[in-house]
């Protein structure tokens, strides 16, 4: 139904532009959480995350952002690896110089692994999960500075995941593209019950720094 009302909502907001935009996020995570019954002190990296996204003024068919996501960290022999790719379909419900607002679904695909200490084989979680989209961004007008939120959340079937930014930034007018620099802070929540026949409820959050290419 939120998707029906966005694309009767977005028409207008669509119908005059072509786009894309292209970035890069660094995060730096830390886990906290439990792989089976088992909580784990875990050993964070920072991680990448880098999408593409391309816009368009066709009504009723929905943009397209494509997102990698790295989600892995080790404990003690134990391997959690929760890297997935996100399909954002998304209509853009406002767009002008003030307010951005993007409503849509993300069909996230995760192909990580899990492994237990002692287990020689490890399994595999490359599974699909499909998400409802949000995306919000105010820009304070004249300054070049900015702040955004990015939202994919489930919970059903006994998965309870979530993935949120939430932050500022600082846009740039280039010849003929802007650059936006941004930090802010991220939390991954992955509560989930024989994904692949894995238990696992691990929180990963902490900051992060990027920058985006917009044409």
């Amino acid at each position: 139904m939120a998707v029906a009302l966005a694309a009767g909502l977005a028409m207008p907001a669509q119908a005059d532009f072509l786009g894309a935009k292209v970035g890069m996020d660094l995060f730096f995570v830390a886990t906290d959480g439990s792989l089976s019954s088992d909580t784990q002190n875990w050993n964070d990296k920072s991680r990448l995350s880098a999408y593409a996204a391309f816009e368009h003024f066709i009504p009723l068919v929905p943009n397209l952002m494509i997102r990698y996501n790295q989600m892995g960290t080790t404990a003690a022999g134990n391997e959690l690896d929760l890297s997935n790719t996100d399909f954002v379909f998304y209509y853009q419900l406002l767009d002008n110089t003030g307010v951005e607002l993007d409503l849509g679904m993300n069909y996230r695909l995760y192909s990580g692994e899990a492994r237990e200490t002692g287990d020689w084989a490890s399994t595999d979680l490359d599974k699909g999960v499909l998400m409802g989209y949000a995306r919000s961004r105010v820009n304070l007008v004249g300054t070049g500075l900015f702040a955004f939120a990015d939202v994919s959340l489930t919970n059903y079937n006994r998965k309870q995941i979530s993935d949120f930014q939430l932050g500022m930034g600082y846009s740039m007018g280039l010849i003929a593209l802007d650059l936006n620099l941004k930090a802010g802070y991220r939390q991954h929540d992955f509560d989930v019950r024989r994904f692949n026949g894995v238990n696992v409820d691990v929180v990963q959050d902490g900051w992060f720094m990027g920058a985006e290419l917009n044409f």
